[in-house]
């Protein structure tokens, strides 16, 4: 259900998506940036947080083109 609502969302709000998608690219590079130049671990918890919503942004797209396309 909240995969649907947030494909809803995204759709009635592209610029909002494109921000929230493009920050959570920036702050995932920037983590990786200093994960692997000053090796400090605590910033793995960030890259593995970010990544978990991927599967998440995958269905609520994959469900926006198959239900919600124009």
């Amino acid at each position: 259900m909240m995969i649907v609502g947030y494909a809803k969302f995204s759709k009635r709000h592209p610029y909002f998506h494109l921000f929230l998608i493009a920050s959570l690219t920036l702050i995932f590079l920037i983590s990786a940036f200093i994960l692997i130049e000053y090796e400090t671990i605590e910033l793995a918890g960030v890259i593995i947080l970010i990544g978990s919503t991927l599967p998440f942004f995958a269905k609520a797209s994959k469900y926006k083109q198959q239900y919600l396309s124009d």
